[in-house]
């Protein structure tokens, strides 16, 4: 072959260089594309991350997510919406002015007093558990003065513990320490929401507390009613024992709704853009006492084993406005200063005269008790409803004697116990 035609030599070690050389930047390429892609999936799980974040702070007021706060308090639930917890603390600290003359313990002694009080906290846990069909409610409470659902004050007392089980078609049972069903105010929880931010006059001489229990109530769109069966009646007793158990005792409530919503009973005062409405109801409770169980002396803070009653009621609802009037016929109620059969009655009034303020009366009467007569009007000023309230009233008894029954109801009303005394209270609600 021509030397001219031959191919020129091959440089076998400039060639795998340039080899080695493209491979390497092949190499280098994959590896920052790896890099980059890693780094792309670490900012997308910090997005991710903040977002989440940006979720939860962001439910207080959407109310969409897990944490959050409304209407029933600061709440926590799960995300299938089996399991919940709302807690709800109310406080109420209160100015009381009380003046009185003729003091039981002797002349000269007016028994005049005044002062601040931090009348009541409040706080309960509430919501489901398992499934949205079983729900509980559990409160502890502190006050400075007996009350009906404390008798000793100055400590935390439990005063609901119950589990409630939704058993479809208006039907629920509950079990625990119950409300026992007979006036209108046994329908409420706490005395937050009722209209003088305690419980009434009426409620204090004849009302049936709360006992550990069973209860079954039944809701339709017209007519609702709640019984239960208890080891009292007119007790603060949280446990059965041999000298105070009864061998029945029993309570029930029935309503009918003429006109109206029962969503607008879940407060006592109305609101001014509330439809019209009246309801009617009837309660009764009756107990029957154990023979190898004495009945105790009539001077004693026990119940009485044979406590039974009738009461009747009337509910006008007019927007701002409502009317509410009570009967009763009750043997041994905790407002007596003696056994026997007592009657009595309760007359309150509450109209909203501007959108923030609410004006009230109610009137108690009770036969054959040496102050028959108790009166307290008032108003309500709303800042902030139903979280701020400020309730500006006066309470004054009717005749000469010791407004005491049994439960002493003086101090958790706020008044003294001497003759024709009256009080002057200011109280400052607080509910979150």
């Amino acid at each position: 072959m021509p030397l001219f035609l031959q191919p020129p030599p091959v440089d076998v070690d400039r060639e795998l260089a340039a080899m080695r050389a493209e491979l390497s930047e092949i190499r280098a390429s994959m590896r920052d594309g790896w890099l980059d892609e890693v780094r792309a999936e670490q900012v997308r799980a910090i997005v991710r991350d903040a977002l989440a974040d940006s979720s939860v702070r962001t439910s207080f007021s959407d109310g969409a997510s897990n944490v959050g706060f409304d209407s029933q308090g600061a709440y926590v639930r799960s995300d299938d919406g089996l399991m919940t917890l709302a807690i709800n603390i109310c406080d109420q600290v209160r100015f009381v002015a009380s003046s009185a003359y003729g003091s039981p313990s002797g002349p000269g002694d007016t028994n005049t007093r005044w002062g601040l009080e931090n009348k009541l906290v409040f706080m309960t846990a509430m919501g489901t558990i398992y499934d949205p069909s079983l729900t509980y409610l559990a409160a502890v409470a502190y006050t400075t003065q007996s009350n009906r659902f404390i008798e000793v004050p100055g400590s935390l007392r439990v005063v609901y513990a119950q589990l409630k089980k939704d058993l479809g078609e208006g039907w629920n049972f509950g079990i625990g320490l119950l409300n026992v069903p007979f006036d209108v105010e046994s329908e409420y929880v706490g005395s937050s929401l009722l209209t003088s931010g305690d419980w009434s006059i009426f409620n204090y001489r004849f009302g049936t507390g709360k006992q550990p229990g069973l209860g079954l109530r039944w809701q339709g769109a017209k007519t609702k009613f709640y019984s239960a069966t208890y080891s009292q009646i007119n007790s603060l007793d949280e446990a059965w024992n041999s000298n105070g158990n009864l061998s029945f005792a029993f309570a029930g409530r029935f309503d009918v709704l003429v006109d109206g919503s029962w969503e607008q009973l879940a407060r006592m005062s109305g609101a001014p853009d509330d439809p019209h409405g009246i309801v009617l109801g009837v309660g009764a409770c009756m107990s029957n006492g154990r023979a190898q169980n004495p009945q105790p002396p009539p001077d004693t803070v026990l119940a009485t084993p044979a406590s039974q009653g009738v009461t009747a009621d009337v509910r006008i609802l007019l927007g701002g406005t409502r009317l509410q009037a009570q009967g009763v016929w009750m043997r041994d109620p905790v407002g007596a200063p003696e056994l026997g059969w007592y009657a009595g009655a309760n007359v309150q009034v509450t109209a909203f005269v501007a959108e923030r303020l609410e004006p009230f009366m109610e009137a108690c009467w009770m036969g054959d008790v040496p102050v028959e007569w108790i009166a307290q009007a008032g108003t309500n000023v709303y800042f902030d409803n139903p979280h701020l309230k400020l309730t500006l009233k006066a309470v004054v008894p009717f005749g000469g004697g010791d407004v005491n029954g049994i439960r002493q109801i003086a101090g958790g009303l706020g008044i003294a116990t001497a003759d024709n005394n009256a009080s002057f209270i200011a109280q400052l609600q607080m509910k979150y």
